[in-house]
């Protein structure tokens, strides 16, 4: 019986180990990745992780990370805020993960932000950029490296405000939190930049729309002179080809057509949009031009659009925080990333230490019927925007001191 008993505690403990290896190595260390992998918006989780997976090549081909090679495990949150909780718990609990890193939706992104200060993790947000995340929800363990909603919209309305004669606006936008956000801030921001400018309608409709033309109909009545937009995916792309097709050619100011997905199906009919990102395939300079090619030396031929550049960017940061703490350890990590201040592709970008929140410059950029980047058309940069001049204050992003 003693045997029987003994044996039975050795498979359990050689089944234990053959099922998480990774996370027993003493030579790799684990980042988790809770990411969308299957429904509508895949698209948009599959290229997080090309920017992810692109970062980390780059680091375990010159090293790894204080001494260890990178792992990524990765779980499809299926785009939903319950799941990507319970999948966040498991990277954490289960595969030992240093940071849990997202990015394709702020609902999601939202929740897993809040379960942080229980599992003492870092949620590095790349490309969420609803404004609670770390404006009133903010807890020291989420730090995000890309735009938030208000900052991203403020580059629109930068533009429209001082570059048009452009005044009547149409805000259409996807029904949650990061649609009420685009609306609210664009706004706020269009009112101080452009105080003459009218907002002539503003609507929120179901994520995944597959009807654009009952609101096409509303923004023709309207009176307006241009639209904007904080759609992504497929909700983006079904505004562009159906509003193109049933007659509305006025310029659109978008958020995410930096998405190759996107644009590879809305072609010619997004002449006339304008976009605004962190960063846009394009720019002349030596350090852009570095950044790119670096990027598709390790993604095996991408380039770095979209929310792919975001996750790249956001990981990078992320790993020089790791190297200078000089520790895997959650509150060094914290300490050494607040404030630091990482080069980007266009200029320094710095995370605010009060609200976690990277300070990072901006881009516009319009229709381009060709690039080298893509055989479809893409767009090309036009103006570039310093981060101190879409920065909001702490008071006007919402923040409120994380009580414990």
């Amino acid at each position: 019986m003693k045997r029987k008993l003994w044996i039975g505690t050795i498979v359990m403990v050689v089944v234990t180990l053959l099922a998480a290896p990774a996370a027993w190595s003493a030579e790799t260390v684990n980042f988790g990745v809770c990411e969308i992998r299957s429904g509508a918006f895949k698209t948009n989780g599959d290229r997080t992780i090309w920017g992810i997976e692109a970062a980390v090549k780059e680091a375990n081909s010159q090293g790894g990370l204080l001494g260890k090679q990178i792992n990524l495990v990765i779980e499809d949150n299926q785009g939903k805020g319950e799941i990507g909780v319970q999948k966040t718990k498991k990277l954490v609990m289960q595969d030992k993960c240093v940071v849990v890193i997202q990015g394709s939706s702020s609902g999601v992104g939202g929740a897993i932000g809040q379960a942080m200060p229980r599992l003492k993790r870092i949620y590095l947000d790349t490309n969420a950029e609803a404004m609670g995340i770390t404006g009133e929800n903010f807890n020291p363990y989420v730090f995000r490296t890309c735009l938030n909603a208000g900052m991203h919209v403020k580059a629109l309305a930068t533009y429209f405000g001082t570059k048009t004669k452009l005044r009547k606006v149409f805000l259409i936008n996807q029904d949650y939190s990061w649609g009420y956000d685009v609306a609210k801030y664009y706004e706020k921001a269009i009112k101080e930049i452009a105080p003459d400018t009218e907002i002539v309608g503003k609507e929120f409709h179901p994520v995944f729309n597959k009807d654009f033309a009952p609101y096409v109909s509303k923004i023709a009545a309207s009176g307006a002179d241009y639209v904007i937009s904080g759609n992504w995916g497929t909700d983006l792309t079904q505004l562009i080809v159906q509003g193109r097709k049933l007659g509305m050619k006025l310029p659109i100011g978008t958020t995410f057509l930096d998405d190759d997905g996107v644009m590879s199906i809305a072609r010619e009919s997004a002449e006339g949009c304008i976009q605004a990102n962190m960063y846009i395939l394009g720019i002349d300079t030596d350090k852009a031009r570095a950044f790119e090619n670096t990027f598709h030396k390790y993604s095996d031929g991408k380039w770095p659009s979209f929310v792919i550049m975001e996750a790249y960017i956001g990981t990078k940061m992320f790993i020089e925080a790791v190297r200078k703490a000089g520790s895997f350890d959650t509150e060094k990590i914290i300490k050494a990333f607040e404030g630091m201040t990482w080069e980007g592709p266009i200029g320094p970008i710095t995370m605010r230490p009060e609200d976690h929140q990277a300070q990072n410059p901006a881009v516009i950029a319009e229709y381009a019927a060709q690039t080298k980047y893509y055989d479809f058309p893409y767009l090309k940069p036009i103006m570039t925007i310093p981060a101190s001049d879409i920065s909001l204050s702490l008071e006007d992003s919402g923040w409120k001191p994380y009580k414990r």
